[in-house]
């Protein structure tokens, strides 16, 4: 019980020091995993399982959207990426379509990278300020 409760304080702390970049690519990061083991579940003919996974994907693209300061540009074309998002998983769930699971893993991945870069930039630029 006392090394759940340290392993509990050390995720606690870990994810209150991360920035705020850090935490988006972290979210990424679990959207990938989930949507990949909802793939792994329909191909194992776990429905249940699957459309939980792509349940949960589909949160952190809620919460990836809600987070959006709209009074940047690029913030509206973000919305409308992570909306269509949500909307193919509950697609792809919803119809059990592996081939539709995996074109979004892949979409998700590419907007993960992205912001891994991203991340990277934004840390060494302020390390030179």
């Amino acid at each position: 019980m006392q090394q759940t409760n340290l392993y509990q304080q050390y995720k606690i702390q870990s994810l209150e020091t991360m920035t705020r970049e850090e935490v988006v690519v972290k979210l990424f990061e679990e959207a990938s995993k989930q949507i990949g083991m909802g793939v792994f579940y329909e191909t194992h003919e776990n429905t249940f399982k699957s459309f939980n996974c792509l349940a949960k994907a589909q949160k952190i693209m809620q919460s990836l959207n809600f987070s959006l300061d709209m009074k940047y540009a690029v913030s509206l074309e973000l919305s409308e990426m992570y909306l269509f998002i949500h909307a193919k998983l509950g697609e792809a769930g919803a119809k059990k379509d592996v081939s539709l699971m995996k074109a979004i893993l892949s979409l998700v991945d590419e907007l993960k990278v992205t912001f891994q870069q991203a991340e990277k930039l934004a840390r060494t630029q302020k390390k030179i300020v």
